[in-house]
């Protein structure tokens, strides 16, 4: 699900002014996201990640670079968000997960990075992507469906959510 090369990397400004840079992981990426987790506020809150604990925290890491497609937002070079998606599983629907710092929470950096993963995504031939979220969070799923994710399955204290990727109808030759 390499298909991120056309898409990024990109610039944005979040809603407060700041260039942020969103691009694929490097292998040369890796300390600079270990730090970013290290940092990271709540821990584990979201279905137990990122892991609170710290051991267990850099391997899931090593588990999502080696695994996963990633997406890195950085701002002045210091990773501030991340997000990824499956590409062990069933490619026609991959797990999308996404972390941002609370400094740069509630300012269009998610809503954006969630929109690169839907055209990834669709890129890659993927007929639907899902997520997992906690439904207190009422922030993330607004972020999730303004992205066109639906809830799906059982009401519980985590919820699943589902974006079904349109495919472009091909136009009859004439």
């Amino acid at each position: 699900m390499e298909n991120s090369g056309h898409i990024l990397p990109c610039n944005i400004k979040d809603s407060r002014g700041r260039l942020i840079i969103l691009r694929a992981f490097e292998p040369v990426n890796l300390m600079g996201l270990m730090d970013m987790y290290d940092r990271f506020e709540p821990k584990g809150l979201e279905a137990g990640l990122p892991p609170a604990n710290d051991e267990t925290r850099h391997k899931w890491l090593g588990l999502m670079v080696s695994s996963f497609s990633n997406i890195l937002a950085t701002h002045k070079g210091i990773v501030i968000g991340h997000a990824a998606l499956d590409r062990l599983d069933d490619q026609s629907c991959p797990e999308f997960l996404i972390f941002i710092q609370k400094e740069f929470r509630h300012c269009g950096i998610g809503t954006k990075i969630s929109g690169l993963i839907k055209k990834i995504a669709k890129n890659a031939g993927c007929e639907k992507v899902f997520l997992n979220v906690r439904t207190g969070n009422a922030i993330a799923v607004r972020v999730f469906k303004k992205v066109g994710f639906k809830f799906i399955g059982e009401i519980d204290i985590q919820r699943e959510m589902e974006l079904t990727i349109k495919r472009q109808r091909r136009k009859p030759s004439k």
